[in-house]
């Protein structure tokens, strides 16, 4: 029975840009966790883990969603790198391994679905979230999902089949769900420290954009490691990701600072966004031509 629309319900949905690879054989843990900065050699079914390619200079060529589902490896990368990602992974297999590259993108999709609070989201998917922090799927008749951990709002992902998209957001949509715009989406996630593709695309080190919690220098080598090792022991990293407040909207690119030092703004959606700039900026910087911006850490 369909249930009827929340009143005043503030949850959106988000049809996210994807690219999905499918890696399957009895090799193909091991033959990953040679490619990747985390170590998934102990990846669970139905766990999810965050993980990074980099090329041998260190700097990352794409951010990646690791996740096990029925004893295959689901990777979830950026939109329009697919090709690049899906040739890292085919290369390096050894002749005797037990190793199988798919493209998935025309068969899945991702939805985010976000709110101020869980209550809503739970009550129009007939689920019970559960604080995972985003390392766990859980099956619900045709998709699955997971539950994230954020700073200001709840936000549940779904996975589901690229053919049932349209009844699943026909149906949510009739309980109250709003369909996102980039805008408000944008807003959402630098709000909740949620990085994008230009973050992970752009050929950043781990350490400029906060994500050295997902390199384990411990697990042994990968493209990039060696660089990895070497900056963490001598404590060289001179940039970092901050988010920043201004009094208008600004433009992706470079600018400079009062300082005369480069700031990289990646993000911007009303008024706030994402910044790369030097560690030795103040809480407080003029950009040229657009005025004071305000810095946090995220």
């Amino acid at each position: 029975m369909i249930k009827l629309a929340l009143k005043n319900s503030n949850c959106k949905y988000y049809i996210q840009e994807r690219c999905f690879t499918i890696i399957d054989g009895k090799d193909s843990i091991k033959h990953l966790n040679r490619i990747v900065t985390s170590d998934i050699t102990s990846i669970k079914d139905f766990e999810s883990v965050e993980s990074l390619i980099c090329e041998a200079n260190g700097k990352i060529i794409d951010g990646l969603e690791i996740n096990k589902i029925s004893g295959q490896i689901l990777v979830i990368s950026s939109p329009g790198r697919n090709e690049d990602v899906r040739k890292v992974f085919s290369s390096g297999i050894h002749w005797n391994e037990d190793v199988k590259i798919m493209n998935a993108d025309n068969a899945l999709d991702e939805i985010s679905i976000f709110s101020e609070g869980e209550k809503d989201i739970e009550q129009i998917l007939d689920i019970k979230i559960e604080n995972q922090n985003g390392k766990q799927w859980k099956e619900n008749e045709n998709y699955y999902f997971q539950s994230l951990q954020m700073k200001k709002d709840c936000q549940v992902n779904i996975l589901i089949p690229s053919n049932e998209v349209r009844n699943f957001t026909s149906m949510i949509e009739k309980r109250g769900v709003l369909l996102s715009n980039k805008e408000i989406w944008d807003s959402h996630r630098i709000e909740n420290g949620i990085l994008s593709n230009v973050e992970f695309t752009s050929k950043f080190l781990p350490s400029e954009i906060g994500l050295d919690n997902i390199v384990d220098l411990k697990k042994g080598c990968y493209p990039g490691q060696e660089i990895h090792a070497r900056l963490e022991s001598r404590g060289q990293t001179t940039k970092k990701i901050v988010r920043y407040y201004s009094k208008e909207t600004l433009k992706l690119g470079d600018y400079r600072s009062d300082s005369g030092r480069k700031v990289k703004i990646t993000s911007s959606s009303r008024k706030k966004g994402f910044a790369i700039l030097n560690n030795k900026e103040p809480g407080k910087i003029s950009l040229d031509g657009v005025g004071k911006i305000t810095i946090e850490g995220l």
